[in-house]
């Protein structure tokens, strides 16, 4: 655990300064994504070093203790850790790699659908929690961590100028999309507003919507129709 709360202080150190050696393709100026992708690597590292709740409990007392408040912050604001538990990092960890996936295929659909058995498991496992995290949260007065980390994504995908990989608009913003050329994957009501879930490339929309772990689902099926 020293090794990686050692890692986790030069990387968060790191992503506060002028240079990124760590997050390709991350503005450093971009405080909430910049924050996405260290939790997305730290979930990795507990889930890689199989780590157990007593150790992720460690983890983050360690953050709190050793970490938040000696790294240098300089105009933006500290990310916020939410102490997950194993169950519920798994869970957030999977909605984080189909954001990526979406986002680094972009602009290479063809390369991403011959290679589709490799990310089949990825999107349905990513959209099935994406879905239920969206169902499940909405009901949830008051949030716990698991739906506060997921509502700070939700939140993430609204802002039209981070371009992340699922954008997410409502219906005073969803007109914009089209304008962007963003493509409409699902809509679902989450905490009373109903909120249109959109993806960058059409092709990439044909390859999800015909795939047969969605073809089972018949409220997205509706949804995308």
């Amino acid at each position: 655990l020293g090794d990686l709360h050692s890692h986790l202080y030069r990387i968060y150190e790191t992503v506060k300064m002028y240079t990124n050696d760590y997050f390709e393709h991350v503005s450093l100026n971009n405080e909430k994504l910049g924050c996405l992708c260290l939790k997305h690597w730290l979930y990795d590292q507990i889930t890689m070093n199989v780590l157990k709740e007593p150790q992720i409990n460690e983890l983050f007392q360690g953050w709190e203790a050793y970490i938040k408040e000696k790294t240098k912050y300089y105009n933006l604001k500290r990310c916020v850790f939410y102490n997950l538990n194993e169950n519920e990092i798994n869970r957030i960890k999977k909605i984080y790699v189909l954001n990526t996936i979406l986002d680094s295929n972009s602009n290479n659909s063809e390369a991403f659908v011959s290679d589709q058995g490799e990310y089949m498991d990825y999107f349905g496992e990513g959209l099935d929690e994406f879905i239920n995290s969206i169902n499940s949260c909405s009901r949830k007065v008051p949030m716990d961590n698991y739906c506060k980390e997921f509502d700070e994504f939700v939140n993430i995908c609204k802002v039209e100028s981070l371009d992340s990989g699922i954008s997410i608009y409502d219906e005073n913003t969803k007109s914009t999309a089209d304008g962007a050329k963003k493509y409409l994957l699902y809509s679902q009501k989450y905490k009373e507003q109903l909120l249109y879930v959109y993806i960058k490339n059409e092709n990439l929309l044909n390859f999800v919507k015909t795939s047969d772990f969605l073809s089972n689902k018949s409220t997205t099926i509706a949804a995308t129709s």
